[in-house]
């Protein structure tokens, strides 16, 4: 196949899926009128792992629900955004205030200095009661430790493998977790 026609077929999928899956996962699931035990249905019905119901309305997925895993007693907020093109693991636990974004989806630069049009996925992993304050954004292939804090408006572009409170853009530790005697 021709590089236009595998993008061609790459578009083709994206908007079959807006068309299909995306909107049901996004504008009847994600929706203010649906029942958290419905939307928890919906959700593993379309092969998300999700554990918890604690889903408030508004979440946007785009990516395979098969790349999404949600642990047990995991909040999150109204209106978060996760793109599982590759895996997005959220542990145990873990606050999302709202507007949170996770991201996967990463264009490499080439050979030449351009950026590449197609987009390759790097896994996000969230550890177990991690809390994540709004509109904070995780991006492509960070992974963070249990017991994080993550400043609301952050850009997490690195690993956080510190148990503390990161924020800032970049985010970076401020603070480590201190351990009660």
């Amino acid at each position: 196949m021709s590089e236009f026609g595998r993008r061609l077929a790459s578009q083709v999928r994206i908007e079959l899926w807006s068309m299909t899956v995306g909107a049901a996962v996004n504008g009847v699931l994600g929706s203010a009128l649906m029942p958290r035990p419905l939307r928890l249905a919906g959700y593993r019905l379309f092969g998300a792992q999700v554990r918890t119901g604690n889903i408030f309305p508004g979440l946007r997925v785009y990516g395979a629900m098969r790349n999404l895993e949600i642990g047990r007693r995991t909040f999150l907020n109204a209106e978060c955004y996760l793109e599982p093109v590759a895996p997005i693991r959220i542990g145990e636990a873990c606050q999302f205030g709202p507007q949170v974004m996770v991201v996967t989806s990463h264009h490499p630069t080439l050979a030449d200095g351009t950026v590449s049009r197609v987009s390759e996925g790097r896994a996000v992993e969230i550890g177990d009661r991690v809390w994540v304050g709004a509109r904070a954004q995780i991006l492509p292939g960070v992974r963070i430790a249990a017991d994080v804090v993550i400043a609301a408006g952050a850009v997490v572009t690195r690993d956080c493998p510190v148990p503390g409170v990161y924020a800032g853009v970049p985010a970076r530790l401020v603070r480590e977790k201190t351990v009660a005697t």
